[in-house]
């Protein structure tokens, strides 16, 4: 009777894993294990549905005990070694891996798992051994060809990283996932047009791939290639009617080309075709000043409280609905929402604020007053760039959208050159960035400045002065105080409290891991502060405070010192800046498209008695 009743809950648990049906599997393999608690294969099974549950300790916890009962099973260390780098176990999943490689010196799974149990535990050359070795057993394993590029990137080998990349797109042009990888990892080295170049090549090879289409798609939504942008979307959503994420982009692309009404149309349309996809909610929120008896707001509550709803659309929802209480006053009920969608974002990544005040003292100890004096006696008398500067949600997009209603004042956007170049000097320097600076000579500033030039220009050859509005180029304002001496620097400082508080009340594009937490915001906060502290006493009044209070209450006081710098007359165009507005993206649609007013000061009043972390970390 024990052994059909066994072998029928077997079947049943086998059937339920094969389903994903984690909750019974795991029922009836507890039953079976209560019976015969000493064989392996219902440990591992076992061990596979509390994995697939979310429930890593446990699971790791039951394939132990089915390797101490096989030993020589080399699926079960193999399972481990994978589930203690779930854990982040680094030392549990080196055991586990090191056992299956005694037991199969040439399973390429084992050879990758463990490099990666390296990897975790910071020692990329012996992970990037494991991969070279085990490349020249299988030479275009694709999976072990991406592997070693990105233990290359994470040990900041950015030109390795590239090569292996690149000579595997030419040795097998055929495999897209190689051409999206090179793709991605030049955009994250913030070398964007060459990102745009590798794969506008990649798609001659594969002129009907959707992946790579997309891909293009977003490089030039980030260039600011918008018309391009657009068109590259409307044929992602010709060849995926039915995909709202491309339909969304599209609508997010068509907005900051400044076709507000058909972005909303579109948006709207998500909203009734797609009930659970809840980004254009949020775009829909930004755009918009929400009434009491708004309908909007009714549907998004409506929405907010379906079971169905997915984790990550709460998410999106959440900002929404924050976005909308936050107009209509009831600051509480703002807040909630606010909080619920922060926490949500904040599970997702991984914020550490020592790391950040190391790389911010690092910059302080590389950029002396010394070194800062010779490498600016080297810097182009170029005066065309303008840089604006300062923590997200300071009033960097508002800034630069009064300033280009002057007749000689354009803008090419947020530019992630200055991050380029620094990396691109690293790559070949001795030591990585920023201690390197003490290598660079007249001919690698002269080539850095040339470079920035070639690029402002490419965006934007029209205009006497150029804006590169990237808030955060305060990591880089050495940088760019030594290319362009001559150059105008302006920092935009608003209230600590309004600042942090508005950018923990956003969704960021990606790289703003810190605005999730209002300690974690704190924190950041005030090493940026120490960071321009350090930069005014280095570059005096090279560097220019303009307080975002009074831009609002006071622009011609406001804006006279950097015209005085510039050489430039007043602008009446200046008081009636949106009535000229330049394209800008999505988070400031709304804001900058207002005359200038003070209804964004002393905003955190409105929430003062939630911000208890937020000015502890700030007090320090």
């Amino acid at each position: 009777m024990d052994q059909v009743y066994l072998k029928k809950n077997w079947q049943k648990a086998t059937n339920a894993l094969e389903k994903s049906d984690y909750k019974s599997a795991i029922s009836l393999l507890s039953k079976i294990q209560k019976k015969i608690p000493l064989e392996s294969g219902v440990q591992f099974a076992l061990s596979e549905a509390l994995a697939g549950a979310g429930k890593l300790s446990a699971a790791v916890r039951e394939c132990r005990a089915g390797v101490e009962i096989a030993p020589h099973s080399l699926e079960g260390w193999l399972h481990l070694g994978r589930l203690c780098l779930a854990i982040e176990d680094g030392p549990g999943a080196l055991e586990a891996f090191l056992k299956a490689r005694a037991i199969d010196r040439t399973n390429l799974h084992v050879i990758s798992g463990q490099a990666e149990a390296f990897a975790m535990a910071g020692d990329f050359d012996s992970a990037a051994k494991i991969f070279t070795d085990a490349l020249e057993i299988a030479p275009h394993h694709v999976e072990l060809t991406i592997a070693l590029a990105r233990t290359y990137d994470a040990a900041g080998k950015f030109e390795q990283a590239e090569g292996v990349l690149r000579d595997a797109c030419r040795t097998s042009p055929d495999q897209i996932s190689l051409w999206l990888t090179l793709g991605f990892a030049l955009r994250g080295w913030d070398r964007i047009e060459d990102a745009q170049d590798s794969c506008e090549e990649a798609r001659q090879h594969h002129p009907d791939s959707e992946e790579l289409l997309a891909q293009a798609a977003s490089f030039a939504y980030e260039l600011r290639n918008l018309d391009k942008a657009v068109s590259l979307y409307q044929q992602l959503v010709k060849l995926n009617p039915d995909n709202p994420v491309v339909q969304n982009d599209l609508a997010q692309a068509l907005a900051s080309l400044g076709n507000h009404e058909d972005s909303e149309r579109r948006f709207r349309a998500l909203t009734e075709s797609f009930h659970f996809f809840t980004k254009p909610w949020l775009n829909i929120a930004i755009g918009k000043k929400f009434t009491q008896s708004d309908p909007d707001l009714k549907a998004m509550l409506s929405i907010s409280k379906q079971a169905a709803l997915p984790s990550d659309q709460k998410m999106h929802l959440n900002f929404a609905l924050g976005k909308a209480f936050d107009d209509v006053k009831q600051f509480d009920r703002a807040f909630s929402f606010y909080r619920k969608g922060n926490q949500q974002y904040r599970e997702q990544i991984n914020f550490d604020a020592g790391s950040v005040k190391h790389y911010f003292d690092l910059i302080k100890d590389a950029f002396t007053a010394e070194k800062s004096k010779r490498l600016c006696s080297l810097g182009s008398a170029d005066r065309k760039p303008i840089f604006i500067l300062g923590m997200p949600r300071s009033g960097t997009t508002l800034l630069e959208q009064v300033l280009c209603a002057h007749p000689e004042i354009g803008t090419a956007g947020e530019l992630r050159d200055l991050a380029r170049i620094a990396r691109t000097f690293s790559m070949t320097a001795s030591q990585p960035w920023p201690a390197c600076i003490s290598e660079l000579e007249q001919k690698d500033i002269s080539q850095m400045a040339s470079d920035y030039l070639e690029s402002l220009g490419r965006q934007n050859s029209k205009d006497a002065f150029v804006i590169d509005k990237m808030p955060q180029n305060f990591l880089h304002t050495g940088l760019a105080a030594a290319l362009f001496p001559n150059a105008i620097l302006i920092h935009c400082v608003r209230d600590p409290l309004d600042t942090c508080l508005s950018s923990y009340f956003q969704i960021f594009p990606g790289g703003i891991d810190f605005a999730y937490d209002l300690a974690d915001l704190g924190h950041y906060y005030r090493c940026y502060q120490n960071l321009m502290d350090y930069w005014r006493e280095i570059l005096g009044s090279r560097l220019i405070d303009l307080r975002y209070e009074e831009l609002v209450s006071s622009p011609r006081k406001a804006l006279q010192p950097i015209l005085e710098k510039l050489d430039l007359p007043w602008s009446d165009g200046f008081l009636s800046h949106q009535e000229s507005i330049q394209r800008v993206d999505t988070l400031s649609l709304y804001q900058v498209r207002q005359p200038l007013n003070k209804g964004s000061t002393q905003r955190w009043r409105n929430y003062e008695k939630h911000l208890d972390p937020l000015i502890r970390a700030l007090e320090g």
